[in-house]
């Protein structure tokens, strides 16, 4: 610019009639000091000039600048950071704000690294401004998974400034010299915390629903709870929880057909949605057909005659076919040499190859412990069944362990692959189990839990392995969900409760994805529930500081005005 000034172009010449004219506007016209006219002409050029060039280019001025840093940066984006504050934005739009804050404060010639909980971001790396601010904007809340505090500084490490930005409700803490920023703000919420659907012991035609709602909130809330189904009106009971308190509910669904069962808690100011809703399934009401295979064994046979839904075909050993077209069979004293088609209870059976092996009997023995959380001893007690006579059964890869006597020995054994079966090692006129209130209970339990549907699947929320390979998968609506293969399974990506089935040639498999976790509803929990966030640093303070050169393209843009004024009204040269 002062080499262009220092040109100076040649006069131009103009001819004119005569001179005197000019002669005397000269001699009249007071002169300015044209020197001066230049001179401001010439800086205000060299400044223009100079501001567009430190603009493109940046230096790296700590004056100007401030002073160059590299800053960790990591973002909590677990579940709870959905949370809704009082001014209506969520818990992560503030810790966005404040990481931009972070991202924008420091000088030239910084480098920033982004990282977050849940591993969104697999590879952090230190990058520019501008690129940690696009590597931000990827980041968002994730449902479900375990937080973990990225390893990103090597302990010890003075050089690089670590910044944590989170709610405090996960239990992970930053490793020590850590600056963690909060964005913790009380909230009411109240949130589902278990739901689950099951037969009542002896009825299977009744279903009872268990649902556990907690309240989070500081104080007493009404919690309305509505569970819903197919067939029959919604269920709704009032709740009046106390802050910080759990109650539990028990309903009657019996009145709904079998399917998905939706429960949802309302209540005014609830600050977290996703965990309102949970999903869970109700067995069908169908009846059965029980082929019972005996040589003459009438309470048996009035017993089952007795439960619900149980439709009975008596026949013996000699005319049993396999292929009956019933759903499950009943073997007094006796086993078929090859497995059924259908699910069997086998009581005392003979020594067959396809059931575990039995040596010899055991004398007079009785029932000392049983398998409390299984479907078949479910609402039952076997204390003081006793047996004269009993098979020496052995329990193999393919069988469960039920109830055994008070050396360990089995008495009752269940399958755990393939199809169902059930045998008890001891006849029923050879103890006294017939006699026990409980004997009507097992048969329901053995019947329901061979021919029954099996109980849904019970997932969190995020990535969902589903133990059906290739398998086509429908949410609740009956709409196809994206699916991903691995080997032996199916992934799916569920980021809202919901309920999902999957089909695979003739399998089909139930499951229900719901939060239920107690650590997500109480959301005001956590190590810096008592702190106070401090307020975020202004947007604008922030820019200016961190980016001065948009400020000198503002300089320049204003000099170049205030040049061509001064140009058209002859004040510069």
């Amino acid at each position: 610019v002062v080499l262009l000034y220092l040109l100076k172009p040649s006069p131009r010449r103009l001819t004119v009639a005569s001179t005197l004219i000019w002669r005397r506007v000269l001699r009249e016209r007071k002169r300015t000091p044209d020197r001066l006219r230049w001179w401001i002409s010439l800086l205000m050029a060299a400044a223009v000039a100079l501001s567009v060039a430190l603009a493109l280019t940046r230096p790296e001025v700590a004056v100007v600048g401030g002073k160059a840093q590299r800053v960790a940066l990591v973002l909590d984006d677990s579940i709870t950071l959905g949370t809704l504050t009082s001014d209506g934005k969520t818990r992560w739009d503030h810790a966005l704000q404040r990481a931009r804050g972070v991202l924008r404060s420091g000088g030239a010639g910084s480098r920033y690294l982004v990282a977050d909980t849940q591993r969104l971001i697999a590879s952090p790396r230190f990058e520019e401004t501008d690129a940690a601010l696009a590597t931000l904007g990827r980041l968002h809340v994730v449902a479900g998974g375990e937080p973990v505090f990225p390893d990103v500084v090597r302990p010890g490490d003075a050089e690089v400034r670590l910044v944590f930005v989170t709610d405090g409700v996960s239990a992970m803490s930053p490793p020590p010299g850590a600056e963690t920023l909060s964005v913790f703000q009380v909230a009411d919420n109240a949130g589902i915390t278990a739901f689950d659907v099951r037969a009542v012991p002896g009825d299977p035609r009744r279903h009872q629903a268990f649902v556990e709602v907690l309240n989070a909130s500081p104080g007493t809330k009404q919690v309305e709870l509505q569970v819903a189904g197919a067939g029959g009106p919604a269920l709704t009971r009032m709740l009046t929880i106390a802050g910080g308190a759990a109650v539990s509910e028990t309903l009657d669904v019996s009145g709904f057909d079998g399917g998905p069962l939706r429960a949802s808690v309302s209540m005014q100011y609830d600050a977290l949605q996703v965990d309102d809703v949970a999903y869970s399934f109700a067995p069908g009401k169908k009846s059965i057909r029980v082929g019972l295979v005996t040589t003459g064994n009438a309470f048996l046979e009035r017993s089952l005659r007795l439960l619900p839904r149980v439709q009975v075909v008596v026949t013996s050993p000699a005319g049993f076919s396999a292929r009956s077209g019933v759903d499950a069979w009943v073997f007094d004293r006796y086993a078929p040499k090859h497995a059924p088609g259908a699910p069997a209870l086998l009581i005392r059976p003979s020594r067959v190859d396809w059931l575990p092996a039995a040596a010899g009997d055991l004398g007079e023995t009785a029932v000392s412990a049983w398998v409390r959380g299984h479907p078949v001893t479910d609402g039952l007690s076997l204390r003081d069944v006793l047996a004269g006579h009993a098979l020496a059964i052995r329990a193999g890869a393919d069988s469960q362990v039920i109830a055994t006597d008070a050396r360990g020995r089995p008495l009752i054994l269940a399958s755990v692959s393939g199809q169902r079966w059930v045998e008890v090692a001891f006849a029923l006129e050879d103890s006294n189990l017939p006699l026990q209130a409980g004997f009507p209970v097992l048969l329901s339990n053995v019947l329901n839990w061979m021919t029954g549907e099996p109980l849904a699947m019970q997932a969190g929320l995020g990535l969902v392995q589903l133990p059906v390979a290739g398998a086509k998968v429908l949410d609740v609506q009956g709409q196809k969900v994206a699916t991903r293969e691995v080997p032996g399974a199916t992934l799916i990506e569920a980021e809202q409760p919901g309920f999902y089935t999957a089909i695979a040639l003739d399998r089909r498999l139930r499951v229900a994805v719901n939060v239920a976790d107690p650590a997500v509803t109480a959301v005001n929990s956590g190590r810096l529930a008592a702190e106070r966030a401090a307020p975020a640093p202004p947007a604008s303070a922030a820019r200016w500081a961190a980016n001065p050169w948009s400020a000198l393209l503002l300089i320049a843009a204003l000099l170049l005005v205030l040049e061509w004024w001064t140009y058209n009204w002859r004040i510069t040269v």
